[in-house]
């Protein structure tokens, strides 16, 4: 057998790997190792030289697992969205959703925000997380000084209860609103509002082992993640982020089993949120593109500096570094 200087891993290749897989797709060939039937090879992730896989060479004749050269990834990036939320006009996280667990990032938000945009951002999310545990309309003066500061699309969830708040939020300038709590109770309102409001209305479902939860996360329902993202599939929304309050706010890893469910279960895009840490995380999300997971939200890892906004860009959004202009590498 011949052997590529390059090589892509498949989709099946990527999920079989333990604990959620690196997500690396592109390999460069470092070498040989055994005889006969042991024979296999060195490979090292093109991304990270300190990632090597040793691949037997039957592995790598299986073109459903390993393809020669360098492949390109599906044509739609995945957009890379900084979260920024708000608790009495602070940047805060919570750890898992849990109001007595906060960590306080930033007291100015306008600044914080520009700060996402200058790094090459194309989206914000912005969290109302006073709006999403009482209803009430603390951070609007925050919310209506980053839209006016920005160029950038943003979108806002948390609290977001009736078509009467959803329009005023709009009026703020914001891009989109989320519905979270009011998808579960009144899915007809969501239902008239994306009717009303093409491509500016997107559901947001939070759960937990499964099961929708609501009132920011302090009330959990019997209802299943993915049979509410069915009954969505013909109204029109815009998309529905999908976040797995286990992981949230964690840096653990994105949950990809649940992802891949949603995706599955969803007849519109998926935006992922929930446990980034690494750009490990990031990549790990690429294998689940062509189902239509088409973003991801980034909260507490670029706040910590685990992850580096610009490098992340390169990584899956737009020019993406994965993305080599020789496409193959044939010996």
């Amino acid at each position: 057998m011949r052997l590529a200087k390059a090589y892509t891993a498949q989709p099946a290749t990527i999920t079989s790997w333990p604990a959620g897989s690196r997500g690396y797709r592109h390999f460069s060939l470092l070498g040989e190792r055994g005889q006969g039937v042991e024979r296999s090879v060195e490979l090292q992730a093109v991304l990270e030289r300190g990632f090597r896989l040793v691949v037997p060479l039957r592995e790598l004749r299986n073109r459903q697992l390993w393809q020669p050269g360098w492949q390109q990834l599906p044509p739609a990036a995945m957009q890379i969205i900084p979260a920024i939320d708000l608790l009495d006009g602070h940047c805060v996280r919570l750890h898992q959703g849990d109001y007595d667990q906060v960590t306080r990032f930033s007291d100015d938000p306008v600044a914080q925000a520009l700060s996402w945009q200058q790094q090459g951002a194309r989206r914000l999310h912005l969290v109302d997380l006073d709006g999403a545990r009482s209803g009430q309309p603390v951070n609007d003066a925050a919310v209506k000084a980053i839209t006016t500061a920005l160029s950038i699309p943003v979108q806002l969830g948390g609290g977001v209860r009736s078509a009467e708040r959803a329009e005023e939020l709009l009026s703020f300038g914001l891009d989109r609103v989320i519905l979270g709590t009011v998808a579960l109770e009144q899915p007809e309102l969501v239902d008239e509002l994306a009717s009303r409001y093409p491509g500016r209305i997107v559901v947001g479902i939070d759960a937990k082992n499964g099961k929708v939860a609501t009132r920011g996360w302090i009330e959990e329902s019997s209802t299943e993640a993915t049979a509410l993202a069915q009954r969505f599939c013909a109204s029109g929304i815009a998309a529905i982020i999908s976040t797995d309050i286990a992981t949230d706010g964690t840096l653990a890893g994105p949950n990809l089993e649940a992802l891949r469910a949603m995706a599955e279960a969803s007849a519109v895009p998926v935006i992922a949120s929930g446990g980034i840490g690494n750009l490990e995380h990031l990549l790990s999300l690429l294998s689940l593109a062509p189902l239509g997971v088409e973003g991801v939200i980034v909260g507490r890892a670029l706040y910590d500096g685990r992850v580096d906004l610009a490098e992340a860009l390169q990584a899956i959004d737009e020019g993406r570094l994965q993305d080599p202009t020789s496409a193959s590498m044939m010996a």
